[in-house]
């Protein structure tokens, strides 16, 4: 669902809008962990490249979400290659 980089510059501009927890479910897909009353979302994005036998991650990042009375208001990105 997150493994797209429009998706991804969607939420990085996630300052100039105020998304709902909707939005990013239209957007992103549905978190997959919510953990601090349902105010804190997890995401897992990879992308791979190339075939069954020789695979390489080009894209490995975790996203933090992090929301106040159901707008989004932090967004942290941890790159994990």
């Amino acid at each position: 669902k997150i493994n797209t980089i429009n998706s991804q510059e969607d939420i990085e501009n996630y300052q100039n809008k105020n998304y709902s927890k909707e939005d990013v479910i239209n957007i992103i897909g549905s978190p997959l962990v919510t953990e601090d009353s349902d105010n804190l979302w997890i995401y897992r994005m990879e992308k791979e490249q190339g075939n069954a036998t020789f695979k390489k991650s080009i894209y490995n990042k975790t996203l933090k979400l992090r929301f106040d009375e159901n707008v989004l208001r932090s967004v942290e990105e941890i790159n994990l290659n």
